[in-house]
């Protein structure tokens, strides 16, 4: 049904103009034949006939195909809306976990960082959750800025992030983290003052046979420990009694 919508409702002019066409074609013929079989003969020409159809059906075609391409674009707007996180224009929660599990399930090896912007609850006490606001915003952009058409991303929380680096090694990921990373600026209000925030980010790598939510188990248990070890760094999972070696 939805592919019979689209053909009914093109996004070009010329594919308008040829829909248009062919439904004024169907309603001549049809025209046509009611008469044919009817009087059994044409008692005026067939011109005439035909432009008849297309005066009388012009108007109902040009409304139907207006209507239609009304509806498949308010649709696909509505479809995206669904999918991207309406603040950062990133992916939500649940498409970035889609699409995750799209490259997973494609064979593809790479990383998962998982970022939290440090001490964000007193940023929306101190400024305001405007600035809240401006501060997220700030950080999806550097995350845009940093990252290659293959990656995804997404605002999978309030003031977290998620990316899977797809086909990347952990070097490459360290490298990507600490670009990332890097104090992101942004003001309270404008002409206000200069303010900045960091981010502490946990690392998980792709490996096969394993599920995506243990990898993002790996990746908060990563994001936990930047956290206690002093925020606005990366960390690597690793297996737990190498976690507590470290953590020690």
């Amino acid at each position: 049904m939805n592919k019979i919508f689209k053909l009914l409702a093109p996004q070009s002019l010329v594919g308008i103009a040829a829909v248009c066409a062919v439904m004024l074609c169907l309603i001549m013929a049809m025209n046509l034949g009611f008469i044919l079989v009817a009087d059994g003969v044409f008692v005026r020409p067939i011109s005439f006939y035909g432009v008849q159809a297309i005066v009388v059906g012009a108007p109902f075609v040009f409304g139907f195909t207006a209507i239609t391409t009304y509806q498949l674009r308010l649709q696909r707007h509505l479809s995206l809306l669904s999918r991207k996180d309406g603040l950062t224009d990133l992916n939500n929660r649940r498409t970035f976990l889609e699409l995750a599990q799209k490259r997973l399930d494609g064979g593809n090896a790479g990383v998962l960082i998982l970022f939290d912007a440090d001490h964000f609850k007193r940023i929306n006490d101190k400024w305001g959750h405007a600035v809240g606001d401006r501060c997220l915003i700030e950080i999806s952009h550097r995350l845009k800025w940093n990252l290659r058409p293959s990656d995804v991303a997404g605002r999978i929380g309030g003031e977290e992030f998620a990316v899977l680096l797809s086909n990347a090694t952990l070097h490459e990921a360290r490298v990507i983290g600490w670009r990332i990373g890097q104090p992101i600026p942004y003001r309270a209000v404008d002409n206000g003052p200069h303010l900045s925030v960091t981010l502490s980010m946990g690392a998980a790598e792709i490996a096969p046979g394993i599920a995506l939510d243990t990898h993002l188990i790996r990746a908060d248990e990563a994001l936990y420990l930047a956290k206690s070890k002093g925020r606005a760094r990366m960390v690597i999972w690793e297996p737990r009694d190498k976690f507590e070696e470290n953590a020690a």
